[in-house]
C-alpha cells in the first residue's frame, strides 16, 4: 500500500498494542538524527573554536556563503511577494486562500457560489507499464470514467490489458515520447472535452482524507472560470527512504515557495491542469523533447500572454528516486534541459520577464543570472566549503598539514550550515505542512548538505550541455536519453480525429 505524504493517520482500530511499537519507531527516529547532530556541531565547534581572529578572511567567508545567501535572500523575497499577491483573499480567509499563488475569486471574474464543472480528462502517456499495470489502475480507478491514456510504443501488452480492463487506452506503435504522445493523444479527445489533466504514469491524486484541501473537481471548475491557461497542484514525494525526506523539503520548497509566489506567471511542472485549447497550442509549438518539457510548455504560454497560477489546495504524491545512482541522473536531466531550454527561448524569458517586475526577477534574475550565469560562483563555493571540512578534520584530529588563513578555515563550513539551520528550522515551520513536519524535522540539519550536494549533477548537466553543443556527445548519459535517443518519430503534426473509436472503453469490462 502506498504511503502518501501529508496524510495524518487517524483512523481507529488499531489499539494502544498496535500504535505503541510505531511511536517506540518514531521516537528513534527523532533522537538518534539528534544524537548524531549533536556530535556533529560538537566537532565544528570544537574545530573552530581554535581559528584565530587574524587567519579569519571576509572575502573567502561571502565566497563560500554564496548559496546559504542566495538562498536565505530568495526565500524572503518569495514569501514577500506572495503575501502582496494575495493579501485581500489572505484576510477574507485564512486557510484555503494561502494555498494558492492568486486571488481566485477576484480570477473567477467575480463568481460567487457553487461552481459547475464542465468536461474534463485526465491524460498520461505510459510506456511498458504491464509490470506495475495493477498499482496504476487502483490509483486512478476514482477518477476512471475521465481518464485516456495513450500506450507511447509500449512493446509489452500493456495497451492490450488496459482496453481489456475497460480504460480508454489508444495503443500507439509509434514511441513519440511524452510532449509528442499527448500531442497525438489530444486529437482523438472528443471535442466536448475543454480541460485536460496531465499527470505521469507514478501518480496519486489525493482526496481531502489524503492531504489536500478541495477535491479535483473544484479545482478543475475553478480554473475553467479563471479563465486561465493552466494551474499546477501542489507535488509531494512519497516517503520512502532517508533520501525520500531530503526530497520531501525540497518539493515544499519549490512548490509551496517557489511556484507559490509567482503569481499568475507560474511554471507548470509533471502534473499540471491545462485548458485544452492552451495545451494544444503549446505542443504546436514544442520542440517535443522530453528535457524540461514542462518548462517550455510555460514559456511558450506566459510568451502568448496566457496565465498560469499554482494552485496548492490540490496535492498529488509521486515517487522519487529510489537511489542517489539514479536521483543524480535524474538531476542532470533537469539541468541539462534548464539549460537547453533558456539558450533556446531566451528572448521569449525576456518578453515575459519585461511584463512585471517579479517576472524579471523569476526567470531573468533568478534563472539566469543566479541559477546559470552565477554557477561558477557556486562551484568556487563549494570548493571552499570542502576546503573547510578538511581543515576541520586536520584541526580536529592534530594533523596539522593544512595552515589556516585565507581560503582554509573550519569556520567557513560552520557558518554555513548553522546558517542554513536556521532557514531550514524557519521553513519548517512556516510552510511545511504540520502534518509533515515531523517527518521532515530529522533532516533539517543537515539539509544544507543535500543543497550542496546538486553542485555535481547540475555541473554535469550543463557540461553535457556544453559538450554536446561543441563536440556533438554528452559527458554523462543520463536515464533520459536513451529515451530521446530513439526518438526517430514521425514529427508531421497531423490533426486527424480518425482514432477516436479506439479511444472508446469496450461496452463490458470483464
Amino acid at each position: 500500500m502506498r504511503h502518501n505524504p501529508g496524510v495524518a493517520r487517524t483512523q481507529g482500530g488499531g489499539g494502544a498494542r498496535r500504535r505503541e511499537p510505531l511511536n517506540i519507531k518514531r521516537r528513534w527516529t527523532l533522537v538518534a538524527p539528534l544524537g548524531v547532530y549533536a556530535l556533529l556541531a560538537g566537532w565544528i565547534a570544537l574545530s573552530a573554536a581554535n581559528v584565530q581572529a587574524d587567519e579569519f578572511s571576509l572575502l573567502f567567508y561571502g565566497l563560500a556563503n554564496i548559496i546559504v545567501f542566495t538562498d536565505a535572500l530568495d526565500f524572503g523575497l518569495r514569501l514577500y511577494v506572495h503575501r502582496r499577491h494575495t493579501a485581500v483573499a489572505a484576510e477574507l480567509d485564512r486557510g484555503e486562500m494561502r494555498r494558492l499563488s492568486i486571488d481566485l475569486a477576484a480570477a473567477r471574474r467575480g463568481s460567487t457560489g457553487a461552481v459547475t464543472v464542465r468536461p474534463y480528462a485526465i491524460v498520461a502517456s505510459i510506456f511498458n507499464l504491464e509490470d506495475h499495470l495493477e498499482e496504476f489502475m487502483e490509483r486512478l480507478r476514482p477518477y476512471r470514467d475521465h481518464v485516456w491514456l495513450i500506450s507511447d510504443g509500449s512493446t509489452d501488452n500493456t495497451g492490450k490489458r488496459l482496453r481489456q480492463a475497460g480504460w480508454r487506452c489508444l495503443d500507439d506503435s509509434v514511441n513519440r515520447h511524452k510532449p509528442g504522445a499527448l500531442r497525438r493523444l489530444l486529437t482523438a479527445l472528443p471535442a466536448r472535452i475543454e480541460t485536460v489533466m496531465v499527470i505521469d504514469p507514478d501518480v496519486k491524486i489525493c482526496g481531502r482524507h489524503e492531504g489536500s484541501a478541495v477535491e479535483l473537481e473544484r479545482v478543475v471548475a475553478d480554473l475553467q472560470q479563471s479563465g486561465a491557461a493552466a494551474a499546477c497542484p501542489r507535488v509531494a514525494i512519497e516517503r520512502d527512504g532517508f533520501l525520500a525526506r531530503f526530497q520531501a523539503l525540497e518539493y515544499v520548497l519549490a512548490f509551496v515557495v517557489g511556484r507559490r509566489s509567482l503569481a499568475d506567471f507560474g511554471v507548470t511542472s509533471g502534473v499540471s491542469i491545462y485548458r485544452r485549447d492552451a495545451l494544444e497550442h503549446a505542443l504546436d509549438q514544442h520542440s517535443l523533447s522530453i528535457y524540461a518539457e514542462d518548462l517550455e510548455n510555460a514559456v511558450i504560454l506566459l510568451r502568448d500572454g496566457e496565465r498560469i497560477y499554482y494552485d496548492g489546495r490540490l496535492l498529488v504524491s509521486t515517487d522519487g528516486p529510489g537511489s542517489l545512482r539514479h536521483w543524480f541522473s535524474q538531476r542532470v536531466g533537469w539541468y541539462y534541459g534548464l539549460l537547453r531550454v533558456y539558450t533556446q527561448r531566451f528572448h521569449e524569458l525576456w518578453r515575459i520577464g519585461r511584463r512585471t517586475p517579479f517576472a524579471m526577477y523569476n526567470f531573468i534574475a533568478y534563472m539566469g543570472v543566479l541559477g546559470l550565469g552565477l554557477h561558477l560562483l557556486r562551484i568556487v563555493s563549494a570548493a571552499l566549503l570542502l576546503v573547510s571540512v578538511a581543515a576541520i578534520l586536520d584541526n580536529l584530529f592534530v594533523f596539522n598539514l593544512l595552515p589556516n588563513g585565507g581560503a582554509i578555515n573550519p569556520v567557513y563550513f560552520a557558518a554555513a550550515v548553522g546558517s542554513y539551520l536556521v532557514l531550514g528550522a524557519l521553513a519548517l515551520f512556516v510552510v511545511v505542512p504540520k502534518s509533515e513536519r515531523a517527518y521532515i524535522a530529522p533532516i533539517v540539519p543537515v539539509y544544507f548538505l543535500y543543497v550542496l550536494m546538486h553542485v555535481a549533477p547540475i555541473t554535469v548537466g550543463f557540461g553535457n550541455w556544453v559538450a554536446l553543443r561543441f563536440w556533438g556527445r554528452r559527458l554523462y548519459r543520463d536515464h533520459y536519453q536513451s529515451h530521446e535517443d530513439g526518438a526517430a518519430f514521425d514529427m508531421k503534426r497531423s490533426r486527424s480525429r480518425s482514432s477516436a473509436a479506439a479511444l472508446r472503453a469496450p461496452a463490458a469490462s470483464p
